[in-house]
């Protein structure tokens, strides 16, 4: 059965006329009359039986009528979905992400996507940057946005921002003395860290070992805002994105440093290799990237 033969003996049951079918469907009337046959045939049943000049459904054209108008409300109904797909009226968005961009980076961009396109369910997963690869990988985000670089080599990835990172501590502490900061000025004082599965930390653990500097952890921790907290209540000094801490030094609750040769960070979309956009997706990096232009620093 295909979907002109099936809508030729739909109409045809509906208005009990070949020649008003045909009208509707914009067919010539034998050709509506070929459909039905050809469904008869491949069927095996006679769908139709006349009576004088009527046209009734027989046992097995009132059983197929049901069956048919299901099949093809559901056709119907798929190429309306497809439309207000493709128009971002429905969908899906999921992306994977950090903490640090879930909070500070994201939120205006997400509202703004909202408002454009209420219709488009949003799912945001904070996860660190090696999970977000995997998640990516395992298709369960359409992508990424991770701290670059990325080892893994299914995936693929673009700079999309660089973060800068700085040094936080009390007001009151020592260091606030110090008319600059090196790396090599932290060793002996409490840090707290994010753990060791986060790129991040992997990337500042790196930077210690290449100036030479052991530092005390105090504490490793799973999220910027609890290491925020701590050091508000003098446990330590850290190394967080500058983004993450505008609040707090404008309240003078935490005073924030650049340190010297600590490079930006990149933050990058990450994608599987061959793997498709959706419009959704493809419309929210717009968003977003029109965002970032913006407010941060972007690859030229």
């Amino acid at each position: 059965m295909d979907l002109g033969q099936m809508r030729g003996f739909l109409e045809t049951a509906r208005e009990r006329s070949f020649t008003k079918a045909a009208e509707k469907l914009f067919l010539t009337q034998p050709a509506v009359s070929l459909q039905v046959k050809a469904l008869e045939e491949e069927l095996g049943e006679r769908l139709f039986e006349r009576r004088g000049k009527q046209i009734l459904l027989t046992d097995a054209g009132r059983l197929l009528f049901g069956r048919v108008e299901e099949i093809l409300g559901m056709v119907d109904q798929v190429r309306q979905d497809l439309s207000a797909l493709g128009e971002l009226k429905i969908g899906q968005l999921r992306v994977g992400t950090s903490d640090t961009n879930c909070a500070y980076v994201l939120p205006p961009v997400v509202k703004a996507f909202r408002e454009a396109y209420p219709g488009v369910e949003i799912r945001l997963t904070d996860r660190p940057s090696s999970q977000v690869v995997r998640m990516v990988l395992e298709g369960s985000v359409d992508f990424g946005l991770a701290t670059l670089p990325v080892s893994e080599t299914r995936v693929e990835t673009e700079a999309l921002f660089f973060r800068d990172d700085v040094l936080i501590y009390h007001p009151e502490h020592l260091l606030g003395k110090k008319r600059q900061v090196r790396l090599l000025d932290l060793a002996g004082f409490p840090m707290l860290m994010l753990g060791q599965n986060s790129t991040s930390r992997m990337l500042l653990d790196r930077m210690f070992v290449e100036a030479g500097v052991v530092p005390e952890i105090a504490m490793e921790l799973g999220s910027i805002e609890v290491i925020k907290r701590f050091v508000e209540i003098g446990l330590g000094i850290a190394m967080v994105p500058e983004v993450a801490v505008q609040e707090e030094v404008a309240g003078k609750r935490l005073v924030a440093r650049s340190v010297d040769g600590l490079p930006a960070r990149q933050v990058g979309l990450v994608r599987r290799i061959g793997g498709h956009l959706s419009q959704a997706s493809a419309v929210f990096l717009t968003f977003l990237r029109e965002h970032l232009a913006r407010h941060f620093a972007v690859p030229a």
